[in-house]
C-alpha cells in the first residue's frame, strides 16, 4: 500500500476498535473509511438471518427516507447483497465486477432505488456471520464516478479482520447488555430485597427493593451492608465468612420487624461459575430476604415451583434454613414432631435427597440457579 494508505489504515484500525465499546461511533467510523476510498456514502447493518429487515443501522451520506425505503422495499431485491451472501466473509465485492451498464439499465433495484438517490458505484462485504446474525458493510459513489479501484479494495481487505472482530464483539456485548437489562428488570420486580456482597459486606449489587426498603436494623454505609445491633452484626459477619470460606456454606439470619413480624435472610455463596464471581475474582455472597407473611412471590415460592413443595413444606424449609432443628421447627409451627418428620420425608422424595444436610444444601443452592 502507498504511504498515505498505510497512515489511513493505522488510524482506521484504532477507530474500528473504539466502536466495540461505543456503538454510537459506527457512523463516524463509516465516514472515515468512506473518506479513505473517496466514497460519498456508506452503510452498515446488522440483521438476524431469518428476519427480512435489519435490526441495527449505521450510515453516512444517506437520508433517513432513503434508508427507510431500502429497509422496507428494496433490501430483498438488492442484487449486490445476493452476491455478497455467496461470498466468503471479509471478501469485498465491487459492483462493476458483476453489473455492467446494460445490467444497470434494466435492473429494477438500480433504476428505482440507486440512481434516483444519486448512487451508482458500490463496494461492500459481509463483514460478519455467526450463523444467526450477519453484518453487511457497503460504500457508494455517484453515477459519474469511477468504479472503486484495486487500491481501495486492498485497503478494505486489510481492514476486514478488524471489522469482523468488532462486529463479533459488538454483537456479543449487545446480547450481554440485553440479558443484563432483562435480569435487572426481573430482579427489580421482586418484592424481596436482594444484595450481592463480598466477604467484607461490600455491596456489588442491590435490586430496587433493597435500595428502597432495605432490611430492619441494617443499612449500607460507605458501600458496606452493616447491622445496627452488635449481635446481629456479629451473626452477619459470621455468615459472610462462612459463605466465602473454602468450604462455603449457606446460612440464614432472622430479623425482627418493628411490627413484631419476622424476616428470614438467606445468606448463600454464589456458585463459582457465576459470571459475577469470575468477573470480581473473589468469592461473593447472595443475601435474599424472605417475609413469611408477604403475599408476593418470595424465594421459597421459587422452591415450591422448582420441586413442588407444599406451602407447609416451604414454611418448614425456611425454619430449617435458619438453623432450627426439626423439634424446634415443630414447636414454632405448632405441629407435632412426627408431622415435621413426615414433611421432611416428603421433601427428600421430591428433591431426590436422603439427609437433612443434603436437602438444605440443595434448597439454598436452588435459589441461585438463575443468578
Amino acid at each position: 500500500m502507498a504511504e498515505l494508505k498505510i497512515r489511513q489504515y493505522d488510524l482506521l484500525v484504532t477507530s474500528i476498535h473504539a466502536v466495540v465499546l461505543e456503538p454510537t461511533k459506527w457512523d463516524h467510523l463509516l465516514r472515515r473509511i468512506g473518506e479513505a476510498i473517496d466514497a460519498t456514502s456508506g452503510g452498515f447493518y446488522l440483521r438476524d438471518k431469518h428476519a427480512s429487515k435489519p435490526r441495527q443501522w449505521h450510515s453516512f451520506g444517506h437520508s433517513e427516507q432513503s434508508l427507510a425505503n431500502y429497509a422496507d422495499r428494496y433490501v430483498s431485491m438488492d442484487p449486490w447483497t445476493m452476491i455478497v451472501n455467496r461470498t466468503p466473509v471479509g471478501e469485498w465485492v465491487a459492483e462493476h465486477q458483476h453489473f455492467d451498464d446494460a445490467f444497470v439499465a434494466k435492473n429494477e433495484f438500480f433504476q428505482r432505488y440507486m440512481l434516483p438517490n444519486g448512487l451508482r458505484r458500490l463496494i461492500g462485504t459481509r463483514a460478519f456471520d455467526d450463523g444467526r446474525v450477519e453484518a453487511l458493510i457497503g460504500f457508494q459513489r455517484g453515477p459519474d464516478a469511477e468504479p472503486f479501484s484495486d487500491s481501495d479494495t486492498e485497503l478494505l481487505t486489510r481492514l476486514s479482520p478488524h471489522l469482523e472482530l468488532a462486529c463479533r464483539l459488538s454483537t456479543e456485548f449487545s446480547r450481554l447488555r440485553m440479558q443484563a437489562a432483562v435480569a435487572r428488570q426481573a430482579l427489580d420486580r421482586l418484592a424481596a430485597p436482594i444484595w450481592v456482597l463480598d466477604g467484607d459486606g461490600r455491596v456489588l449489587f442491590a435490586n430496587h427493593a433493597a435500595d428502597e426498603g432495605g432490611l430492619p436494623g441494617m443499612a449500607v454505609r460507605q458501600g458496606r451492608l452493616l447491622a445496627d445491633a452488635p449481635a446481629v452484626h456479629a451473626r452477619l459477619t459470621s455468615l459472610l465468612t462462612q459463605a466465602t470460606s473454602r468450604t462455603a456454606q449457606s446460612g440464614a439470619l432472622a430479623l425482627e420487624r418493628q411490627d413484631g413480624g419476622r424476616l428470614t435472610v438467606l445468606v448463600a455463596p454464589l456458585p463459582a461459575g457465576s459470571p459475577l464471581v469470575a468477573d470480581s475474582q473473589r468469592p461473593l455472597v447472595l443475601l435474599m430476604a424472605h417475609d413469611p407473611s408477604a403475599s408476593d412471590a418470595q424465594p421459597l415460592d421459587v422452591l415450591a415451583a422448582l420441586y413442588g413443595l407444599s406451602p407447609a413444606e416451604c414454611r418448614l424449609a425456611a425454619l430449617l434454613l435458619e438453623g432450627w432443628t426439626p423439634a424446634e421447627s415443630a414447636e414454632r409451627l405448632q405441629v407435632q414432631v412426627s408431622t415435621v418428620r413426615t414433611q421432611l420425608k416428603s421433601m427428600f422424595w421430591k428433591t431426590g435427597t436422603h439427609r437433612q444436610g443434603e436437602l438444605m444444601k440443595l434448597l439454598s443452592g436452588a435459589l441461585l440457579l438463575k443468578v
